[in-house]
């Protein structure tokens, strides 16, 4: 029979991960039930992002303004016209306050689906818990259960929450960002542009490197608590056979690959945002070289310079975060992949469609060759015959394994018999 950690306890973890297809379930399964508010979320994350992004081009004509009016000052003229850059200075605290009034919703709606999709997820679970037949929890420890309960469903609830939003934006500033600095021009963007194709090629090799050990952590974080949750539950057990060095060295085995995995994929994830800094500043330089020469020509503002070089630092932002909250989607993907494998597990087939009337039941009790295993392949009792009348008092003995316990447990039907045998 198995032991009281599962037969499968010490197998080796799986790393392959469908992220297509466990997207494709969070979404179908899940978020499409909240398409209104997601619209919601999306338009206003665009509102947002384009106020945000007008800002430094109206600012740019502050600054022209303020250089414009010193030429003329010394030539001269009648200087600065601090009116005109008031109205700009209006106009621009009006965009901000309106842009952050966008986040606030877009934040607000976002944080509503994550926590509903959440609450959904965790009563499904229970649900599923009910619905699952014993041998399923003989092969699985109660912290690996718990893990998904837990640690999984709360992962999925703060990756949502914050990655979502974090997405639409980046990509809204993205486009609104080179759809501005194409209008300044076009010379300077095209310098801008030349840290794209580096940055994803680093991006995307660091994200593969990243991938399987984010699916390892998860996997070895509910190895480590099923271990805690075993040894800790059965404390006594431990202590009556002298098996403290024994499971404390297996902690230390699991605790040691659950280290590796998260200080690799930790430690790599970490590397997008200084390399992608790195290549930042050296398009930034380009971009104030190349400036310098276009104003000196006259062919830009100085208000133009200063604009297109706050959006060139801009554009590298959401390119960062995008990185950034690979790490954040990868542990999201590697969640839902857990959850969904749980809530897929066959269930326990409900033979009977009608209630049975209890109050005329005799308590006869028959085994008429009966084959029974925990594996299809391994049987623990083969053609087992037994009748036991009502009010008849029975000792079942025999040794360890022999299956005295397995008979208890087909009749109260958490397990059902394999087939009959026609043996005899």
């Amino acid at each position: 029979m198995p032991g009281p950690m599962g037969p499968n306890y010490h197998k080796t973890l799986q790393k392959a991960k469908d992220v297509k297809s466990t997207t494709r379930k969070l979404i179908h399964n899940y978020l499409m039930k909240y398409r209104f508010a997601l619209v919601i979320v999306f338009i206003f994350a665009i509102g947002s992002t384009i106020f945000t992004i007008v800002g430094p081009k109206i600012l740019g004509n502050a600054t022209t303004e303020i250089f414009n009016g010193l030429i003329s000052k010394l030539s001269g003229g009648k200087g600065i016209d601090f009116g005109k850059i008031g109205e700009i200075s209006i106009t621009l605290l009006l965009l901000y306050l309106i842009s952050a009034v966008f986040s606030f919703i877009q934040n607000f709606t976002m944080t509503g689906i994550s926590q509903n999709l959440t609450y959904k997820i965790r009563n499904d679970i229970i649900g599923k818990i009910n619905k699952l037949p014993m041998k399923y929890f003989d092969t699985k420890t109660n912290g690996e259960v718990l893990s998904v309960i837990t640690n999984d469903i709360d992962t999925l609830s703060s990756s949502l929450s914050q990655s979502v939003t974090q997405i639409i934006t980046s990509i809204c500033t993205i486009i609104g960002i080179l759809i501005m600095m194409f209008s300044i021009s076009w010379q300077m963007t095209l310098i801008s542009l030349i840290i794209l194709p580096i940055a994803g090629i680093l991006v995307k090799n660091i994200v593969g490197k990243s991938q399987k050990y984010f699916q390892r952590q998860q996997n070895y974080l509910a190895q480590v608590n099923g271990q805690v949750e075993e040894i800790y539950g059965g404390l006594n057990i431990v202590k009556v056979f002298n098996a403290e060095d024994k499971v404390t060295n297996n902690f230390e085995k699991a605790s040691q690959e659950l280290y590796r995995a998260g200080w690799k994929s930790q430690f790599l994830s970490g590397l997008m945002f200084p390399v992608m800094n790195f290549i930042a500043n050296i398009g930034y330089v380009g971009v104030a070289v190349a400036g310098g020469y276009l104003a000196i020509k006259g062919t830009i503002t100085v208000g133009n310079i200063q604009s297109f070089i706050q959006y060139n630092k801009q554009f590298t932002q959401p390119i960062n975060q995008i990185a950034q909250i690979s790490a954040m989607l990868q542990a999201m993907i590697a969640a839902s992949e857990r959850i969904f494998e749980f809530l897929e597990q066959p269930e326990e087939m409900d033979t009977h469609q009608e209630k049975i009337n209890i109050s005329k039941l005799k308590g006869n009790v028959t085994f008429e060759h009966v084959k029974f295993g925990y594996e299809p392949d391994i049987m623990v009792i083969s053609d087992f015959n037994a009748k036991v009348k009502e009010g008849q008092k029975i000792a079942i003995v025999g040794p360890t394994g022999a299956g005295k316990t397995t008979m208890v447990k087909l009749l109260m039907r958490f397990y059902d018999v394999t087939e009959r045998s026609h043996n005899g």
